[in-house]
């Protein structure tokens, strides 16, 4: 406990010392749509559920936050990876009523920025999401991304099918865009597909130009495509 407090207190310590302005953001609506959130891309920022605690964390790379839980006060402290500072980041929130948010994180250049979100007010009619919608979501992105070089004969996880597709979908002329897969589970599904770079420049992608009404959550094997390269997007989906 002393040393997960020394951690705390570090961490807190240090954005008073890399600025003199702490910035809040009191963001709205996260648990019904999309919210795009400015933070830092240097400093450390944090994450706040206004009046309740943050139980589980989901973005959409593993690697993109370094993240210090302070589980006494229910709140979460993040920089950004030094290989994300200029890409934005999907989040999934959960707090610990079953509220689900999603933000996209956009990192700036500018100070520490603390993100309050605002729970739904009680009998506003917003469903409250559980902890086992984030649970599928991880299971269907873990499955893909184990099928995906190599088709397995049986998934990594049961209660998912899995069906051939192979179906090109018109996305962009610079590109190639072809649906290679799709996994069902109960009430969503995944999409695996492969994106080929068919300019001769380098393309940069973007996880949230492949965000449609009813998408859930979107995963880019490499955000980065050379000339001629291929690459994995995998897209989560509820079914209507």
């Amino acid at each position: 406990m002393k040393l997960q407090l020394s951690k705390i207190a570090l961490f807190i310590s240090s954005i008073f010392l890399t600025t003199s302005t702490f910035a809040a953001q009191h963001i709205t609506k996260a648990d019904q749509e999309t919210v795009q959130v400015t933070v830092s891309n240097t400093e450390p920022n944090v994450l706040v559920v206004d009046g309740r605690r943050i139980v589980n964390l989901v973005p959409s790379d593993v690697t993109a936050l370094d993240t210090l839980p302070d589980k006494e006060q229910g709140t979460l402290y993040f920089k950004i990876s030094p290989y994300f500072q200029n890409t934005p980041i999907t989040l999934f929130v959960t707090d610990d009523e079953g509220t689900r948010y999603k933000l996209v994180l956009q990192p700036r250049s500018v100070g520490a920025e603390e993100v309050v979100l605002v729970p739904p007010k009680p009998g506003a009619g917003t469903s409250k999401r559980s902890q086992s919608y984030l649970q599928q979501i991880k299971e269907l992105m873990y499955v893909m991304g184990d099928d995906a070089e190599n088709p397995q004969e049986t998934l990594a996880v049961d209660g998912i099918s899995r069906s051939f597709v192979k179906a090109e979908i018109p996305l962009w002329k610079e590109s190639k865009f072809v649906l290679l897969r799709r996994y069902d589970t109960d009430g969503m599904y995944g999409e695996m597909y492969q994106l080929t770079n068919l300019t001769n420049k380098t393309m940069n992608l973007l996880e949230q130009e492949f965000y449609r009404k009813g998408v859930s959550a979107v995963s880019i094997q490499n955000l980065t495509l050379s000339p001629g390269r291929s690459t994995f997007v995998y897209v989560v989906r509820e079914n209507n």
